[in-house]
């Protein structure tokens, strides 16, 4: 019928048609102008011209952000100052703070010495992070003109406790990696002291347990962490002879672990590890010395590290437990916990108590900034026991303008479209070849 004939008439005049297939006619379909080291080098690039793209951004957003530290509202400097910590947090950025040194100092002093609270607090928590991050030339300067102002607003009663715990935290971070002036390490371990020897005993030895002393539990906690992080910085003899003749001796911090805030116990227990440790690098006789001193301490210690009071909190009783488990275990046997802990592709190893102290203090100053600046920062490296600085990173490319770009965008489309005219004309002569 029809319908039958349309259909075979189709079904010749399909079978009849040449083969035309590229394998048949040896034609290769790829792009010869693309070979596999070109494409990765092509690959490298555009993530290159990534990284800088995102660098230059966060330079931008930064210079923005220290724009706005000129704010008239304190909660708009506040706010500020967090955005700044979040992005010293993320990069490198001493290219670009090296030239605010001045600028960055002038704000934060203002901040800490004239500003309301939350304004106070966003200062301290970012200065270590621009301590490491506006360059070495420009560190001494900026130290010497922030310290003064930290250890005032630490001390400050009109400043709520949030703010003086986080201004003694910071003051001791800057400290341990920037200072080398002993008499200016002296003076700030003096001045922790006065702070926490509010949590002391009484006169007639009983423990104090008013709701101020409850209260300032932190503040004073804050204070002796910065005390045994500061204490190894001096030599083991010098350390020695400031227990011995200067307090806290051992007999003051061992009144601290009666003290009724569990931060304040927990921190004198690791002041005692911490002053034990560096004293006993003398020699046998202050060891021994030492050794007589921390032992009253010893019952107290072990009550601590089975301590199952009810009236406590679940949480406070394992934490409690834990740490004096650990300290005892050293005073007793000399065992010190090893912790290895990951930095970027480096390890970091706390093998002693001052080495475990000072990565706690300086992961909850730094946060996430402790891995990004890490392969940067001298003064960090050492603190680390990292080795020394890796070279610093090639200056990023300036991004081209609006024109340039254009240009380049439009020689690279014309020559893939030349490219490919190539190839489509070697396909149609070996197809008219056929």
């Amino acid at each position: 019928m029809p319908k039958g004939k349309r259909k075979g008439k189709f079904e010749h005049r399909r079978t009849e048609q040449p083969s035309s297939s590229d394998e048949d006619a040896g034609i290769d379909m790829t792009n010869d102008n693309c070979s596999e080291t070109s494409a990765q080098s092509d690959l490298k690039s555009n993530h290159e011209e990534a990284e800088n793209e995102i660098q230059e951004k966060l330079e931008e957003k930064v210079l923005e952000i220290i724009d706005a530290l000129n704010a008239r509202a304190n909660a708009a400097r506040a706010a500020a100052f967090v955005s700044l910590r979040g992005a010293l947090q993320r990069r490198y950025l001493a290219g670009v703070l090296s030239s605010q040194r001045v600028t960055l100092a002038d704000h934060l002093c203002k901040a800490l010495r004239r500003g309301r609270d939350g304004e106070r607090k966003a200062a301290a928590a970012v200065a270590p992070l621009l301590a490491l991050q506006i360059g070495e030339e420009g560190t001494e300067e900026f130290v010497r003109e922030v310290r003064p102002a930290l250890a005032a607003t630490a001390v400050d009663k009109s400043a709520s406790l949030d703010t003086r715990t986080e201004c003694c935290s910071s003051l001791a971070v800057l400290c341990y990696l920037l200072e080398e002036d002993v008499t200016e390490i002296l003076e700030i371990m003096r001045m922790y002291e006065t702070i926490f020897s509010g949590s002391y005993l009484k006169g007639d030895g009983s423990v104090k347990v008013s709701g101020a002393v409850v209260d300032e539990g932190q503040w004073h906690a804050a204070a002796l962490d910065g005390w045994a992080l500061l204490l190894p910085l001096l030599a083991p003899r010098h350390a020695a002879s400031v227990l011995q003749q200067h307090a806290p001796s051992f007999a003051k911090l061992a009144e601290l672990l009666e003290a009724c805030s569990l931060e304040v116990r927990m921190a004198a227990g690791g002041a005692m590890a911490v002053a034990y440790e560096r004293v006993t690098e003398e020699g046998e006789a202050e060891a021994e010395a030492a050794a007589a001193q921390v032992a009253a301490a010893l019952p107290r210690l072990e009550q601590l590290s089975r301590d199952s009071h009810k009236y406590r909190a679940k949480r406070d009783r394992k934490l409690q437990r834990a740490t004096f488990r650990d300290i005892l275990k050293f005073f007793e046997e000399e065992e010190v916990p090893s912790l290895r802990v990951r930095v970027g592709a480096e390890a970091v190893w706390c093998e002693s108590w001052a080495r475990a102290g000072a990565y706690g203090a300086l992961a909850a100053a730094l946060g996430a900034g402790l891995q990004a600046l890490a392969p940067h920062s001298a003064p960090l490296r050492a603190a680390l026991g990292l080795g020394a600085a890796a070279p610093p990173p090639p200056a990023p490319r300036r991004r081209a303008d609006k024109l340039q770009r254009h240009l380049q965008n439009s020689a690279a489309c014309k020559a893939r479209t030349v490219a490919r005219a190539k190839n489509r004309d070697k396909r149609s002569a070996a197809l008219a070849a056929i």
